[in-house]
């Protein structure tokens, strides 16, 4: 049975005992990211099945040559730049997905490592302060009474934050494994509807980077338009869209949001500020926004709950003239960005979409990498918590 559906039940059950209203139930239904999974699916499968995805991917192969190894780090690079002009993660998260999937086909190696390298890059590109997530955080922090050169200590600490994520993540999966594959005889030319496909592909990167419309209906329209132009089939792309893993997600997430409505999530944190040291205050407040963030949307929820309380940490634990409001800032948001990789966030779904659609998975097949993502989204989010335990952000305090 879908996860997703099970999930609905249950919600049912625990909104009667918590006395939750089904209407209220019914808005944990994220439809902003079902809308953006399905636009983006079907448009990539076009490219994916008029041949145009496999043909870049090779062309990214034979530019490595026998450095297949470097492959992880172009994608952290690639993405860093993509996001860090403006572009923003949500894109960054769905180009990771969408090319990480077949180059690690095409390597035969661990999927799951060239989506990591390169959404950790979309996190570190994807706080600058042009960028959206940038901007909801500098925003939130000014309304928060949070002042410094916050735009700097945030990109900084961010980028040091995920390149360390980065190295654990290409150490667990073994990045430094990788062989190159033979493909120098191959004719590797686009034909007429491949090129069309690609500047339809930039032309949505640039719709979403440069004029913020929505990736989801951006994609959607071209995709009809590729239709009529012959560039794809009607079939082909609805097929391409992964509807069960739709359905599993929109379902954990309406029953992770009424986790949240119910208090849980709130229990969690206050037990975790009774832990709270100077030393520690850092790391508790990343963890406590990393766990919210495993299970909802890291700008539109966790940072919009969770910085406004930076101020109130510091004054209840004594910590203006210790710990400076620019690091706790930097461990909310770093807490919170690597478990968007969660299956259940919007990177780690556009993953599983990916995923699905490239390798065929069945159900019992789907279960394992989806358990196996989620505990990649722990790791990570683990690894930023050591690094800042270690004083990885000491390093740019401006107070």
């Amino acid at each position: 049975m879908n996860i997703g559906i099970l999930a609905l039940g249950i919600s049912l059950i625990l909104g009667y005992i918590g006395k939750v209203p089904a209407r209220d139930i019914i808005r944990g239904f994220n439809s902003s990211l079902f809308i953006m999974l399905a636009g983006v699916s079907m448009l990539f499968g076009i490219a994916e099945h008029n041949g145009t995805l496999k043909l870049i991917v090779k062309k990214m192969i034979r530019i490595a040559g026998k450095r297949a190894y470097l492959m992880p780090v172009m994608m952290y690079i690639v993405m860093y730049f993509i996001t860090f002009l403006g572009a923003g993660t949500i894109a960054g998260f769905a180009l990771s997905a969408l090319f990480g999937i077949p180059l690690a086909k095409e390597l035969d190696s661990d999927p799951f490592m060239m989506t990591t390298m390169g959404q950790l890059g979309s996190i570190g590109g994807g706080i600058s302060p042009w960028a959206p997530t940038g901007i909801i955080g500098l925003e939130l922090a000014k309304n928060a009474g949070i002042t410094g050169n916050l735009s700097t200590t945030m990109l900084i600490n961010t980028f040091l934050a995920t390149a360390f994520a980065g190295l654990v993540s290409y150490i667990f999966l073994k990045g430094y494994k990788l062989k190159a594959t033979n493909i120098e005889k191959e004719n590797l030319k686009f034909d007429n509807k491949q090129k069309i496909t690609l500047l339809a592909i930039f032309i949505m990167v640039v719709g979403v980077a440069g004029f913020s419309m929505n990736i989801g209906f951006l994609s959607f329209l071209i995709s009809v338009i590729l239709i009529l132009m012959k560039i794809g089939t009607e079939k082909e792309s609805l097929n391409s869209i992964p509807w069960n893993t739709l359905i599993l997600i929109a379902g954990m997430g309406v029953l992770m949001n009424l986790v949240v409505v119910l208090g849980g999530i709130k229990v969690l944190a206050d037990g975790l500020s009774l832990l709270m040291t100077p030393r520690t205050s850092g790391a508790i407040l990343a963890f406590t926004s990393g766990v919210m963030s495993l299970f909802s949307s890291t700008s539109g929820v966790v940072m919009p709950t969770m910085i406004p309380t930076i101020p109130i940490i510091q004054e209840s634990l004594n910590l203006q003239t210790v710990i400076p409001a620019s690091l706790l800032l930097s461990a909310v948001i770093n807490g919170s960005s690597p478990s968007g990789l969660s299956p259940l966030s919007t990177g780690g779904a556009f993953v599983m979409a990916s995923y699905s659609e490239i390798y065929e998975l069945k159900e019992d097949e789907f279960a394992k990498k989806f358990k196996k993502l989620f505990m990649l989204s722990m790791i990570n989010m683990i690894a930023v918590v050591v690094f800042i335990l270690l004083g990885g952000f000491s390093l740019t305090i401006y107070r």
